[in-house]
């Protein structure tokens, strides 16, 4: 391989791996291989395919420069090019020149795709997971019917290692995607299944225990006595624990949010705050929200307990404001203060460490989960969490009719 050859192959898997140390995403790394083995092969179109997850199939990925109809032409609906590229003898390790597009059978329903981009034969090499599962292949659709060159099997190679760690670290976030979307609806039951327990059981037998001590007092009154202060005492603190066993089984799974809204929800719990904390909350929102799914709505609602907890714990500030609103494209729902704002590197921690970030952690990973989108903007003048919502959650309404008016 020439000397300029391979410094823009070590110039370009430098670029890629770093890319993957910072997080890119999967398809974007793809791409980028794409756009270097493009380069390197004039008249190629390079195009990635995946494994289904019924690891028979593969669709197709990436491939930015392949012309939109040649896309549309290799990855039909109900095909299986998986079958294609590998023939009877399936998945090989080694390079494959399957052979030429016009003559082999294999190819048939590429053939009227190919000729229009003047395309003759398919190069492919599988993609392997460290385990040695198959992952996908890279697919190299050339004009030329001569064997590759010892630059272009050495490209190909050294392309298909950086796409199956780029692969692998996709399917390793999915899975720990999945995984957490399954905790934080375990964790939801188990709140609504205590709040439940505290409010049918522990709340009706601390009713009981109250109906008993004024029995108590009354026939104590009756008799003509002061009832003993050791009961009045029990009265007023069987009030109390049953206040706060309310609050906590609303805290944990308000029942309102169920059966009236969201709307009703949050303006109770802004209520509360502004009776309890060193806390006053502004409320701007609609006079009545259109319902949202019920994961939607409970998303919503813990968005906005966990930015109001943060704010009355972390922020200093003794204002906060939430705003709601509805419109075509979703729901949108921004907390704000004006206290001393998230302290310099939290953000960035937040994705993998505990602390503070955990609840920064949570409000992602509930937004990313129904296809939203979460932005935070601090600063010493306080902090902005803005989260948004798409309108595929509303439940029976027209998203379209959806008013976007404030009130306050």
């Amino acid at each position: 391989m020439a000397e300029e050859s391979q410094q823009q192959l070590l110039t370009s898997e430098t670029h890629l791996l770093e890319m993957l140390g910072q997080g890119a995403p999967m398809l974007e790394i793809l791409n980028e291989l794409c756009n270097f083995i493009d380069t390197q092969s004039p008249g190629a179109i390079s195009t990635f395919f995946l494994v289904d997850s019924d690891g028979r199939q593969l669709r197709s990925i990436a491939g930015t420069k392949a012309p939109k109809r040649w896309n549309e032409a290799i990855d039909p609906p109900g095909t299986r090019p998986c079958a294609r590229f590998c023939g009877s003898d399936g998945l090989q390790k080694e390079l494959v020149i399957a052979g030429d597009i016009d003559s082999d059978p294999l190819f048939e329903a590429h053939r009227e795709a190919a000729r229009r981009e003047g395309l003759q034969v398919v190069r492919s090499i599988p993609i392997f997971s460290r385990e040695r599962q198959i992952l996908g292949v890279l697919a190299l659709f050339c004009p030329q019917t001569q064997r590759p060159s010892e630059q272009n099997v050495q490209i190909m190679e050294r392309a298909i290692h950086i796409a199956s760690i780029a692969i692998e670290c996709h399917r390793n976030e999915e899975e720990l995607r999945e995984l957490s979307r399954r905790l934080s609806q375990s964790q939801d039951d188990e709140r609504r299944r205590i709040a439940r327990e505290l409010h049918d059981s522990t709340g009706q037998k601390l009713s009981v225990l109250a109906m008993n001590v004024a029995m108590a007092e009354r026939e104590a009154e009756a008799q003509g006595q002061t009832p003993n202060e050791l009961l009045t005492q029990c009265s007023t603190l069987i009030r109390n624990i049953s206040e706060e066993i309310r609050t906590l089984s609303y805290l944990l799974h308000p029942p309102m949010l169920d059966e009236c809204g969201l709307d009703s929800a949050i303006a109770w719990y802004v209520q509360g705050i502004n009776r309890r904390n060193a806390l006053h909350v502004e409320m701007q929102m609609p006079r009545r929200l259109h319902r949202l799914s019920e994961e939607a709505e409970l998303a919503v609602f813990r968005i906005v307990q966990a930015s109001l907890t943060n704010i009355h714990l972390h922020s200093g500030s003794g204002k906060a404001t939430v705003r709601i609103k509805q419109d075509g494209k979703g729901c949108t729902v921004i907390v704000s203060d004006s206290g001393r704002g998230i302290p310099d590197g939290v953000l960035d921690r937040s994705s993998r460490t505990k602390g503070l970030g955990v609840g920064i952690l949570g409000m992602r990973e509930r937004v990313r989960q129904l296809g939203g989108r979460l932005e935070i903007e601090t600063s010493e003048n306080g902090t902005r969490v803005k989260a948004m919502i798409p309108g595929h959650h509303f439940r029976t309404v027209r998203a379209a009719s959806v008013s976007p008016a404030f009130h306050g």
